[in-house]
């Protein structure tokens, strides 16, 4: 088990849930747009934000942000160790530090004592393209970025520092993995997972899938970050769903769809597209949904599959039948059927808010 590090009052690592973190991708000199972004982001479920603090007008966004934000921000500091100086001093709840372009162990020596005083935790950022030169391999690729943090690590232990978050990133899922391994054998600091530079949005997603969910299921990482060429609310979607599909955490309704094939007799794909899109505008509004929601297109395994999630349908030619706890409860039409399933399984509003609970 990992050490448990605070960034604002969020818990990371140790006993606590795999947290996620989500990045601002707006120009930050566009202040409504970042705003709206962050709100947005803190909505979709991110527990920390990370801020690419450029210049020092950057550091002056934190203000503007916490009227309305209110999960911890964190400063993403590359080159310029003073950028991390001033953003310690204007109240960011964490720094991200790059060994490979600040290392001058004067100057990490020197944040490192005003992160201690301020109680600011610190991201030791190892990105494989802060190298800046080829590798034989990806073994020796993860080696080297492994002893690239040990060495930053040991200047802020020698400060008698351990609020300590680190991340080993690569553009490929095997030296990504290869790093994280390596490093969970030898420290127990929290690890921040993620494949770095993934590509276009489809790789991107398969490449974080396989890279995270492996290092998750190996029970290897505290708090991940999607990296996707895309609008920054699909990094916290997939963050989620990488979640819950390997049952770390559950965040909504699990749907269970088939693939369909020449048997389906119904538009199945535009069901299930307007039946997630839907539910999910609910779920965020504050609706309950059964936990595992089916809808097959056939009936070779719609029956199986619908009997046994918590409610299903499996629709045949033009019409549906519905499923509760292996039970028949209903039809569905096909013309009617999201509209229709929709409101057999959605429930009373949830509390949002606990002190608002009876």
């Amino acid at each position: 088990m990992t050490r448990t590090v605070k960034i604002g009052d969020v818990k990371v690592g140790g006993r606590f849930p795999v947290r996620i973190q989500g990045m601002l991708k707006g120009n930050l000199k566009d202040k409504s747009s970042v705003l709206r972004e962050a709100k947005r982001l803190q909505q979709e479920g991110a527990e920390v934000l990370r801020v690419a603090v450029k210049e020092a007008g950057d550091v002056a966004l934190l203000n503007h942000l916490r009227k309305q934000v209110h999960i911890p921000l964190v400063a993403d500091i590359h080159f310029r160790y003073k950028l991390a100086l001033q953003a310690i001093e204007a109240g960011f709840d964490g720094i991200r530090l790059n060994p490979l372009n600040i290392h001058k162990r004067a100057q990490v020596r020197e944040v490192v004592r005003q992160a201690k005083i301020a109680k600011v935790s610190i991201r030791v950022g190892v990105n494989a393209g802060g190298f800046k030169r080829k590798f034989a391999n990806e073994q020796v690729l993860a080696k080297e970025m492994v002893t690239s943090g040990e060495r930053f690590i040991r200047i802020l232990e020698r400060e008698d520092f351990f609020d300590t978050i680190v991340s080993m990133k690569a553009s490929t899922v095997r030296a990504t993995i290869l790093a994280n391994r390596i490093f969970s054998q030898r420290f127990n600091y929290p690890l921040h997972l993620g494949v770095t530079a993934s590509g276009p949005f489809l790789e991107a997603v398969v490449k974080s899938s396989m890279g995270i969910g492996a290092l998750l299921q190996e029970g290897i990482g505290s708090i991940i970050r999607v990296s996707l060429t895309a609008p920054s609310f699909w990094e916290i979607r997939v963050a989620k769903f990488i979640m819950q599909a390997l049952g770390v955490r559950q965040f909504f309704p699990e749907i269970i769809s088939c693939p369909t094939c020449s048997r389906c007799q119904v538009d199945l794909i535009h069901i299930v597209n307007s039946f997630q899109k839907e539910m999910l505008r609910l779920h965020q509004k504050g609706y309950a949904f059964p936990e595992k929601i089916a809808l097959m297109g056939c009936e070779v395994n719609g029956p199986g599959e619908a009997q046994q999630a918590d409610i299903g349908v499996a629709f045949g030619k033009r019409r549906g039948v519905i499923f509760q706890k292996g039970t028949i409860v209903g039809t569905l039409s096909e013309k009617n059927s999201v509209r229709e399933f929709i409101d057999k399984v959605k429930m009373k509003p949830r509390c949002m808010e606990r002190s608002k609970c009876s």
